[in-house]
């Protein structure tokens, strides 16, 4: 499976500070994207030490020098997937750390995070930062939503109307660095040439309604790098009341020669 990525990021209309990070690192077959919160400076902190611990673990991982698991690993999981699950639960032991530091009390991030093993992709996160899986034109968040609202919506407890609080939404169940453990969901997908994967900060969400992103992918004369683009002047023009952030990678097809040197090298 090959993959192209591109991102982009912008602070909106109503934050003085980007709190939200990202990560393309295809020599890593890693990608993230991490959304900050906390004080002054304090949420930029945490997402910052969320993507770089995860991007300095797979560095150390690809050497040969893997850390130590913080968990027992899943036996359903594969080595790749208990390591990207281990990576965050690093983070969030980092971020839980400086904590201590009386300037980044009470800071946490959110996260969400691919990694690439063969032609199947491990989808990881803790928060509500969303990632979706545009396929034949249907757009299907494959990521969990760690929120008040999301749970009282899985366990049905919504208005007559199939509504829920729209307050809670903001009102997170999970999220690094505020509890020494965390528990990360994990979920894996096999696409196909010609899917794209969007992972994004609520950010976007908030402001476009999936309709109008499912629009923006679906233009197949527009090239992806673009449609990123598309994607964040719309937020903006939706209002822009978040930090926005957009990585959308991309299925490509692959000729013989690379799929035989790619089975060669995965033995």
């Amino acid at each position: 499976m090959k993959i192209r990525a591109f991102g982009k990021t912008d602070i909106g209309l109503k934050r003085k500070i980007n709190q939200d990070m990202y990560l393309i690192a295809p020599e890593l077959d890693l990608y993230a994207i991490a959304d900050g919160m906390g004080g002054h400076k304090a949420g930029e902190v945490a997402s910052r030490l969320a993507v770089n611990t995860m991007a300095s673990y797979w560095r150390k991982l690809k050497e040969g020098k893997p850390p130590s698991f913080l968990f027992s690993t899943r036996k359903d999981l594969s080595n790749t997937a208990n390591h990207l699950v281990n990576s965050i639960m690093m983070s969030n032991a980092i971020i839980h750390e400086a904590q201590k530091k009386p300037q980044y009390h009470r800071m946490g991030s959110t996260v969400s995070a691919l990694i690439q093993e063969n032609d199947t992709l491990w989808v990881a996160n803790v928060g509500d930062s969303p990632i979706y899986l545009f396929d034949n034109g249907r757009l299907v968040q494959i990521s969990e939503e760690h929120s008040v609202e999301a749970e009282q919506r899985s366990m049905g407890m919504t208005n007559p109307d199939g509504t829920t609080n729209p307050f809670l939404k903001n009102v997170l169940t999970r999220v690094l660095g505020l509890t020494s453990k965390v528990n990360v969901y994990i979920n894996s997908i096999r696409p196909e040439p010609g899917d794209m994967i969007l992972m994004c900060s609520d950010g976007l969400t908030n402001c476009v309604p999936l309709d109008s992103i499912a629009a923006v992918l679906s233009d197949s004369s527009v090239p992806a790098e673009q449609k990123v683009n598309m994607l964040v002047e719309q937020a903006i023009k939706g209002g822009g009341g978040d930090n926005i952030t957009v990585v959308l990678l991309e299925v490509l097809k692959e000729g013989k020669w690379h799929k035989l040197r790619r089975r060669i090298m995965s033995r």
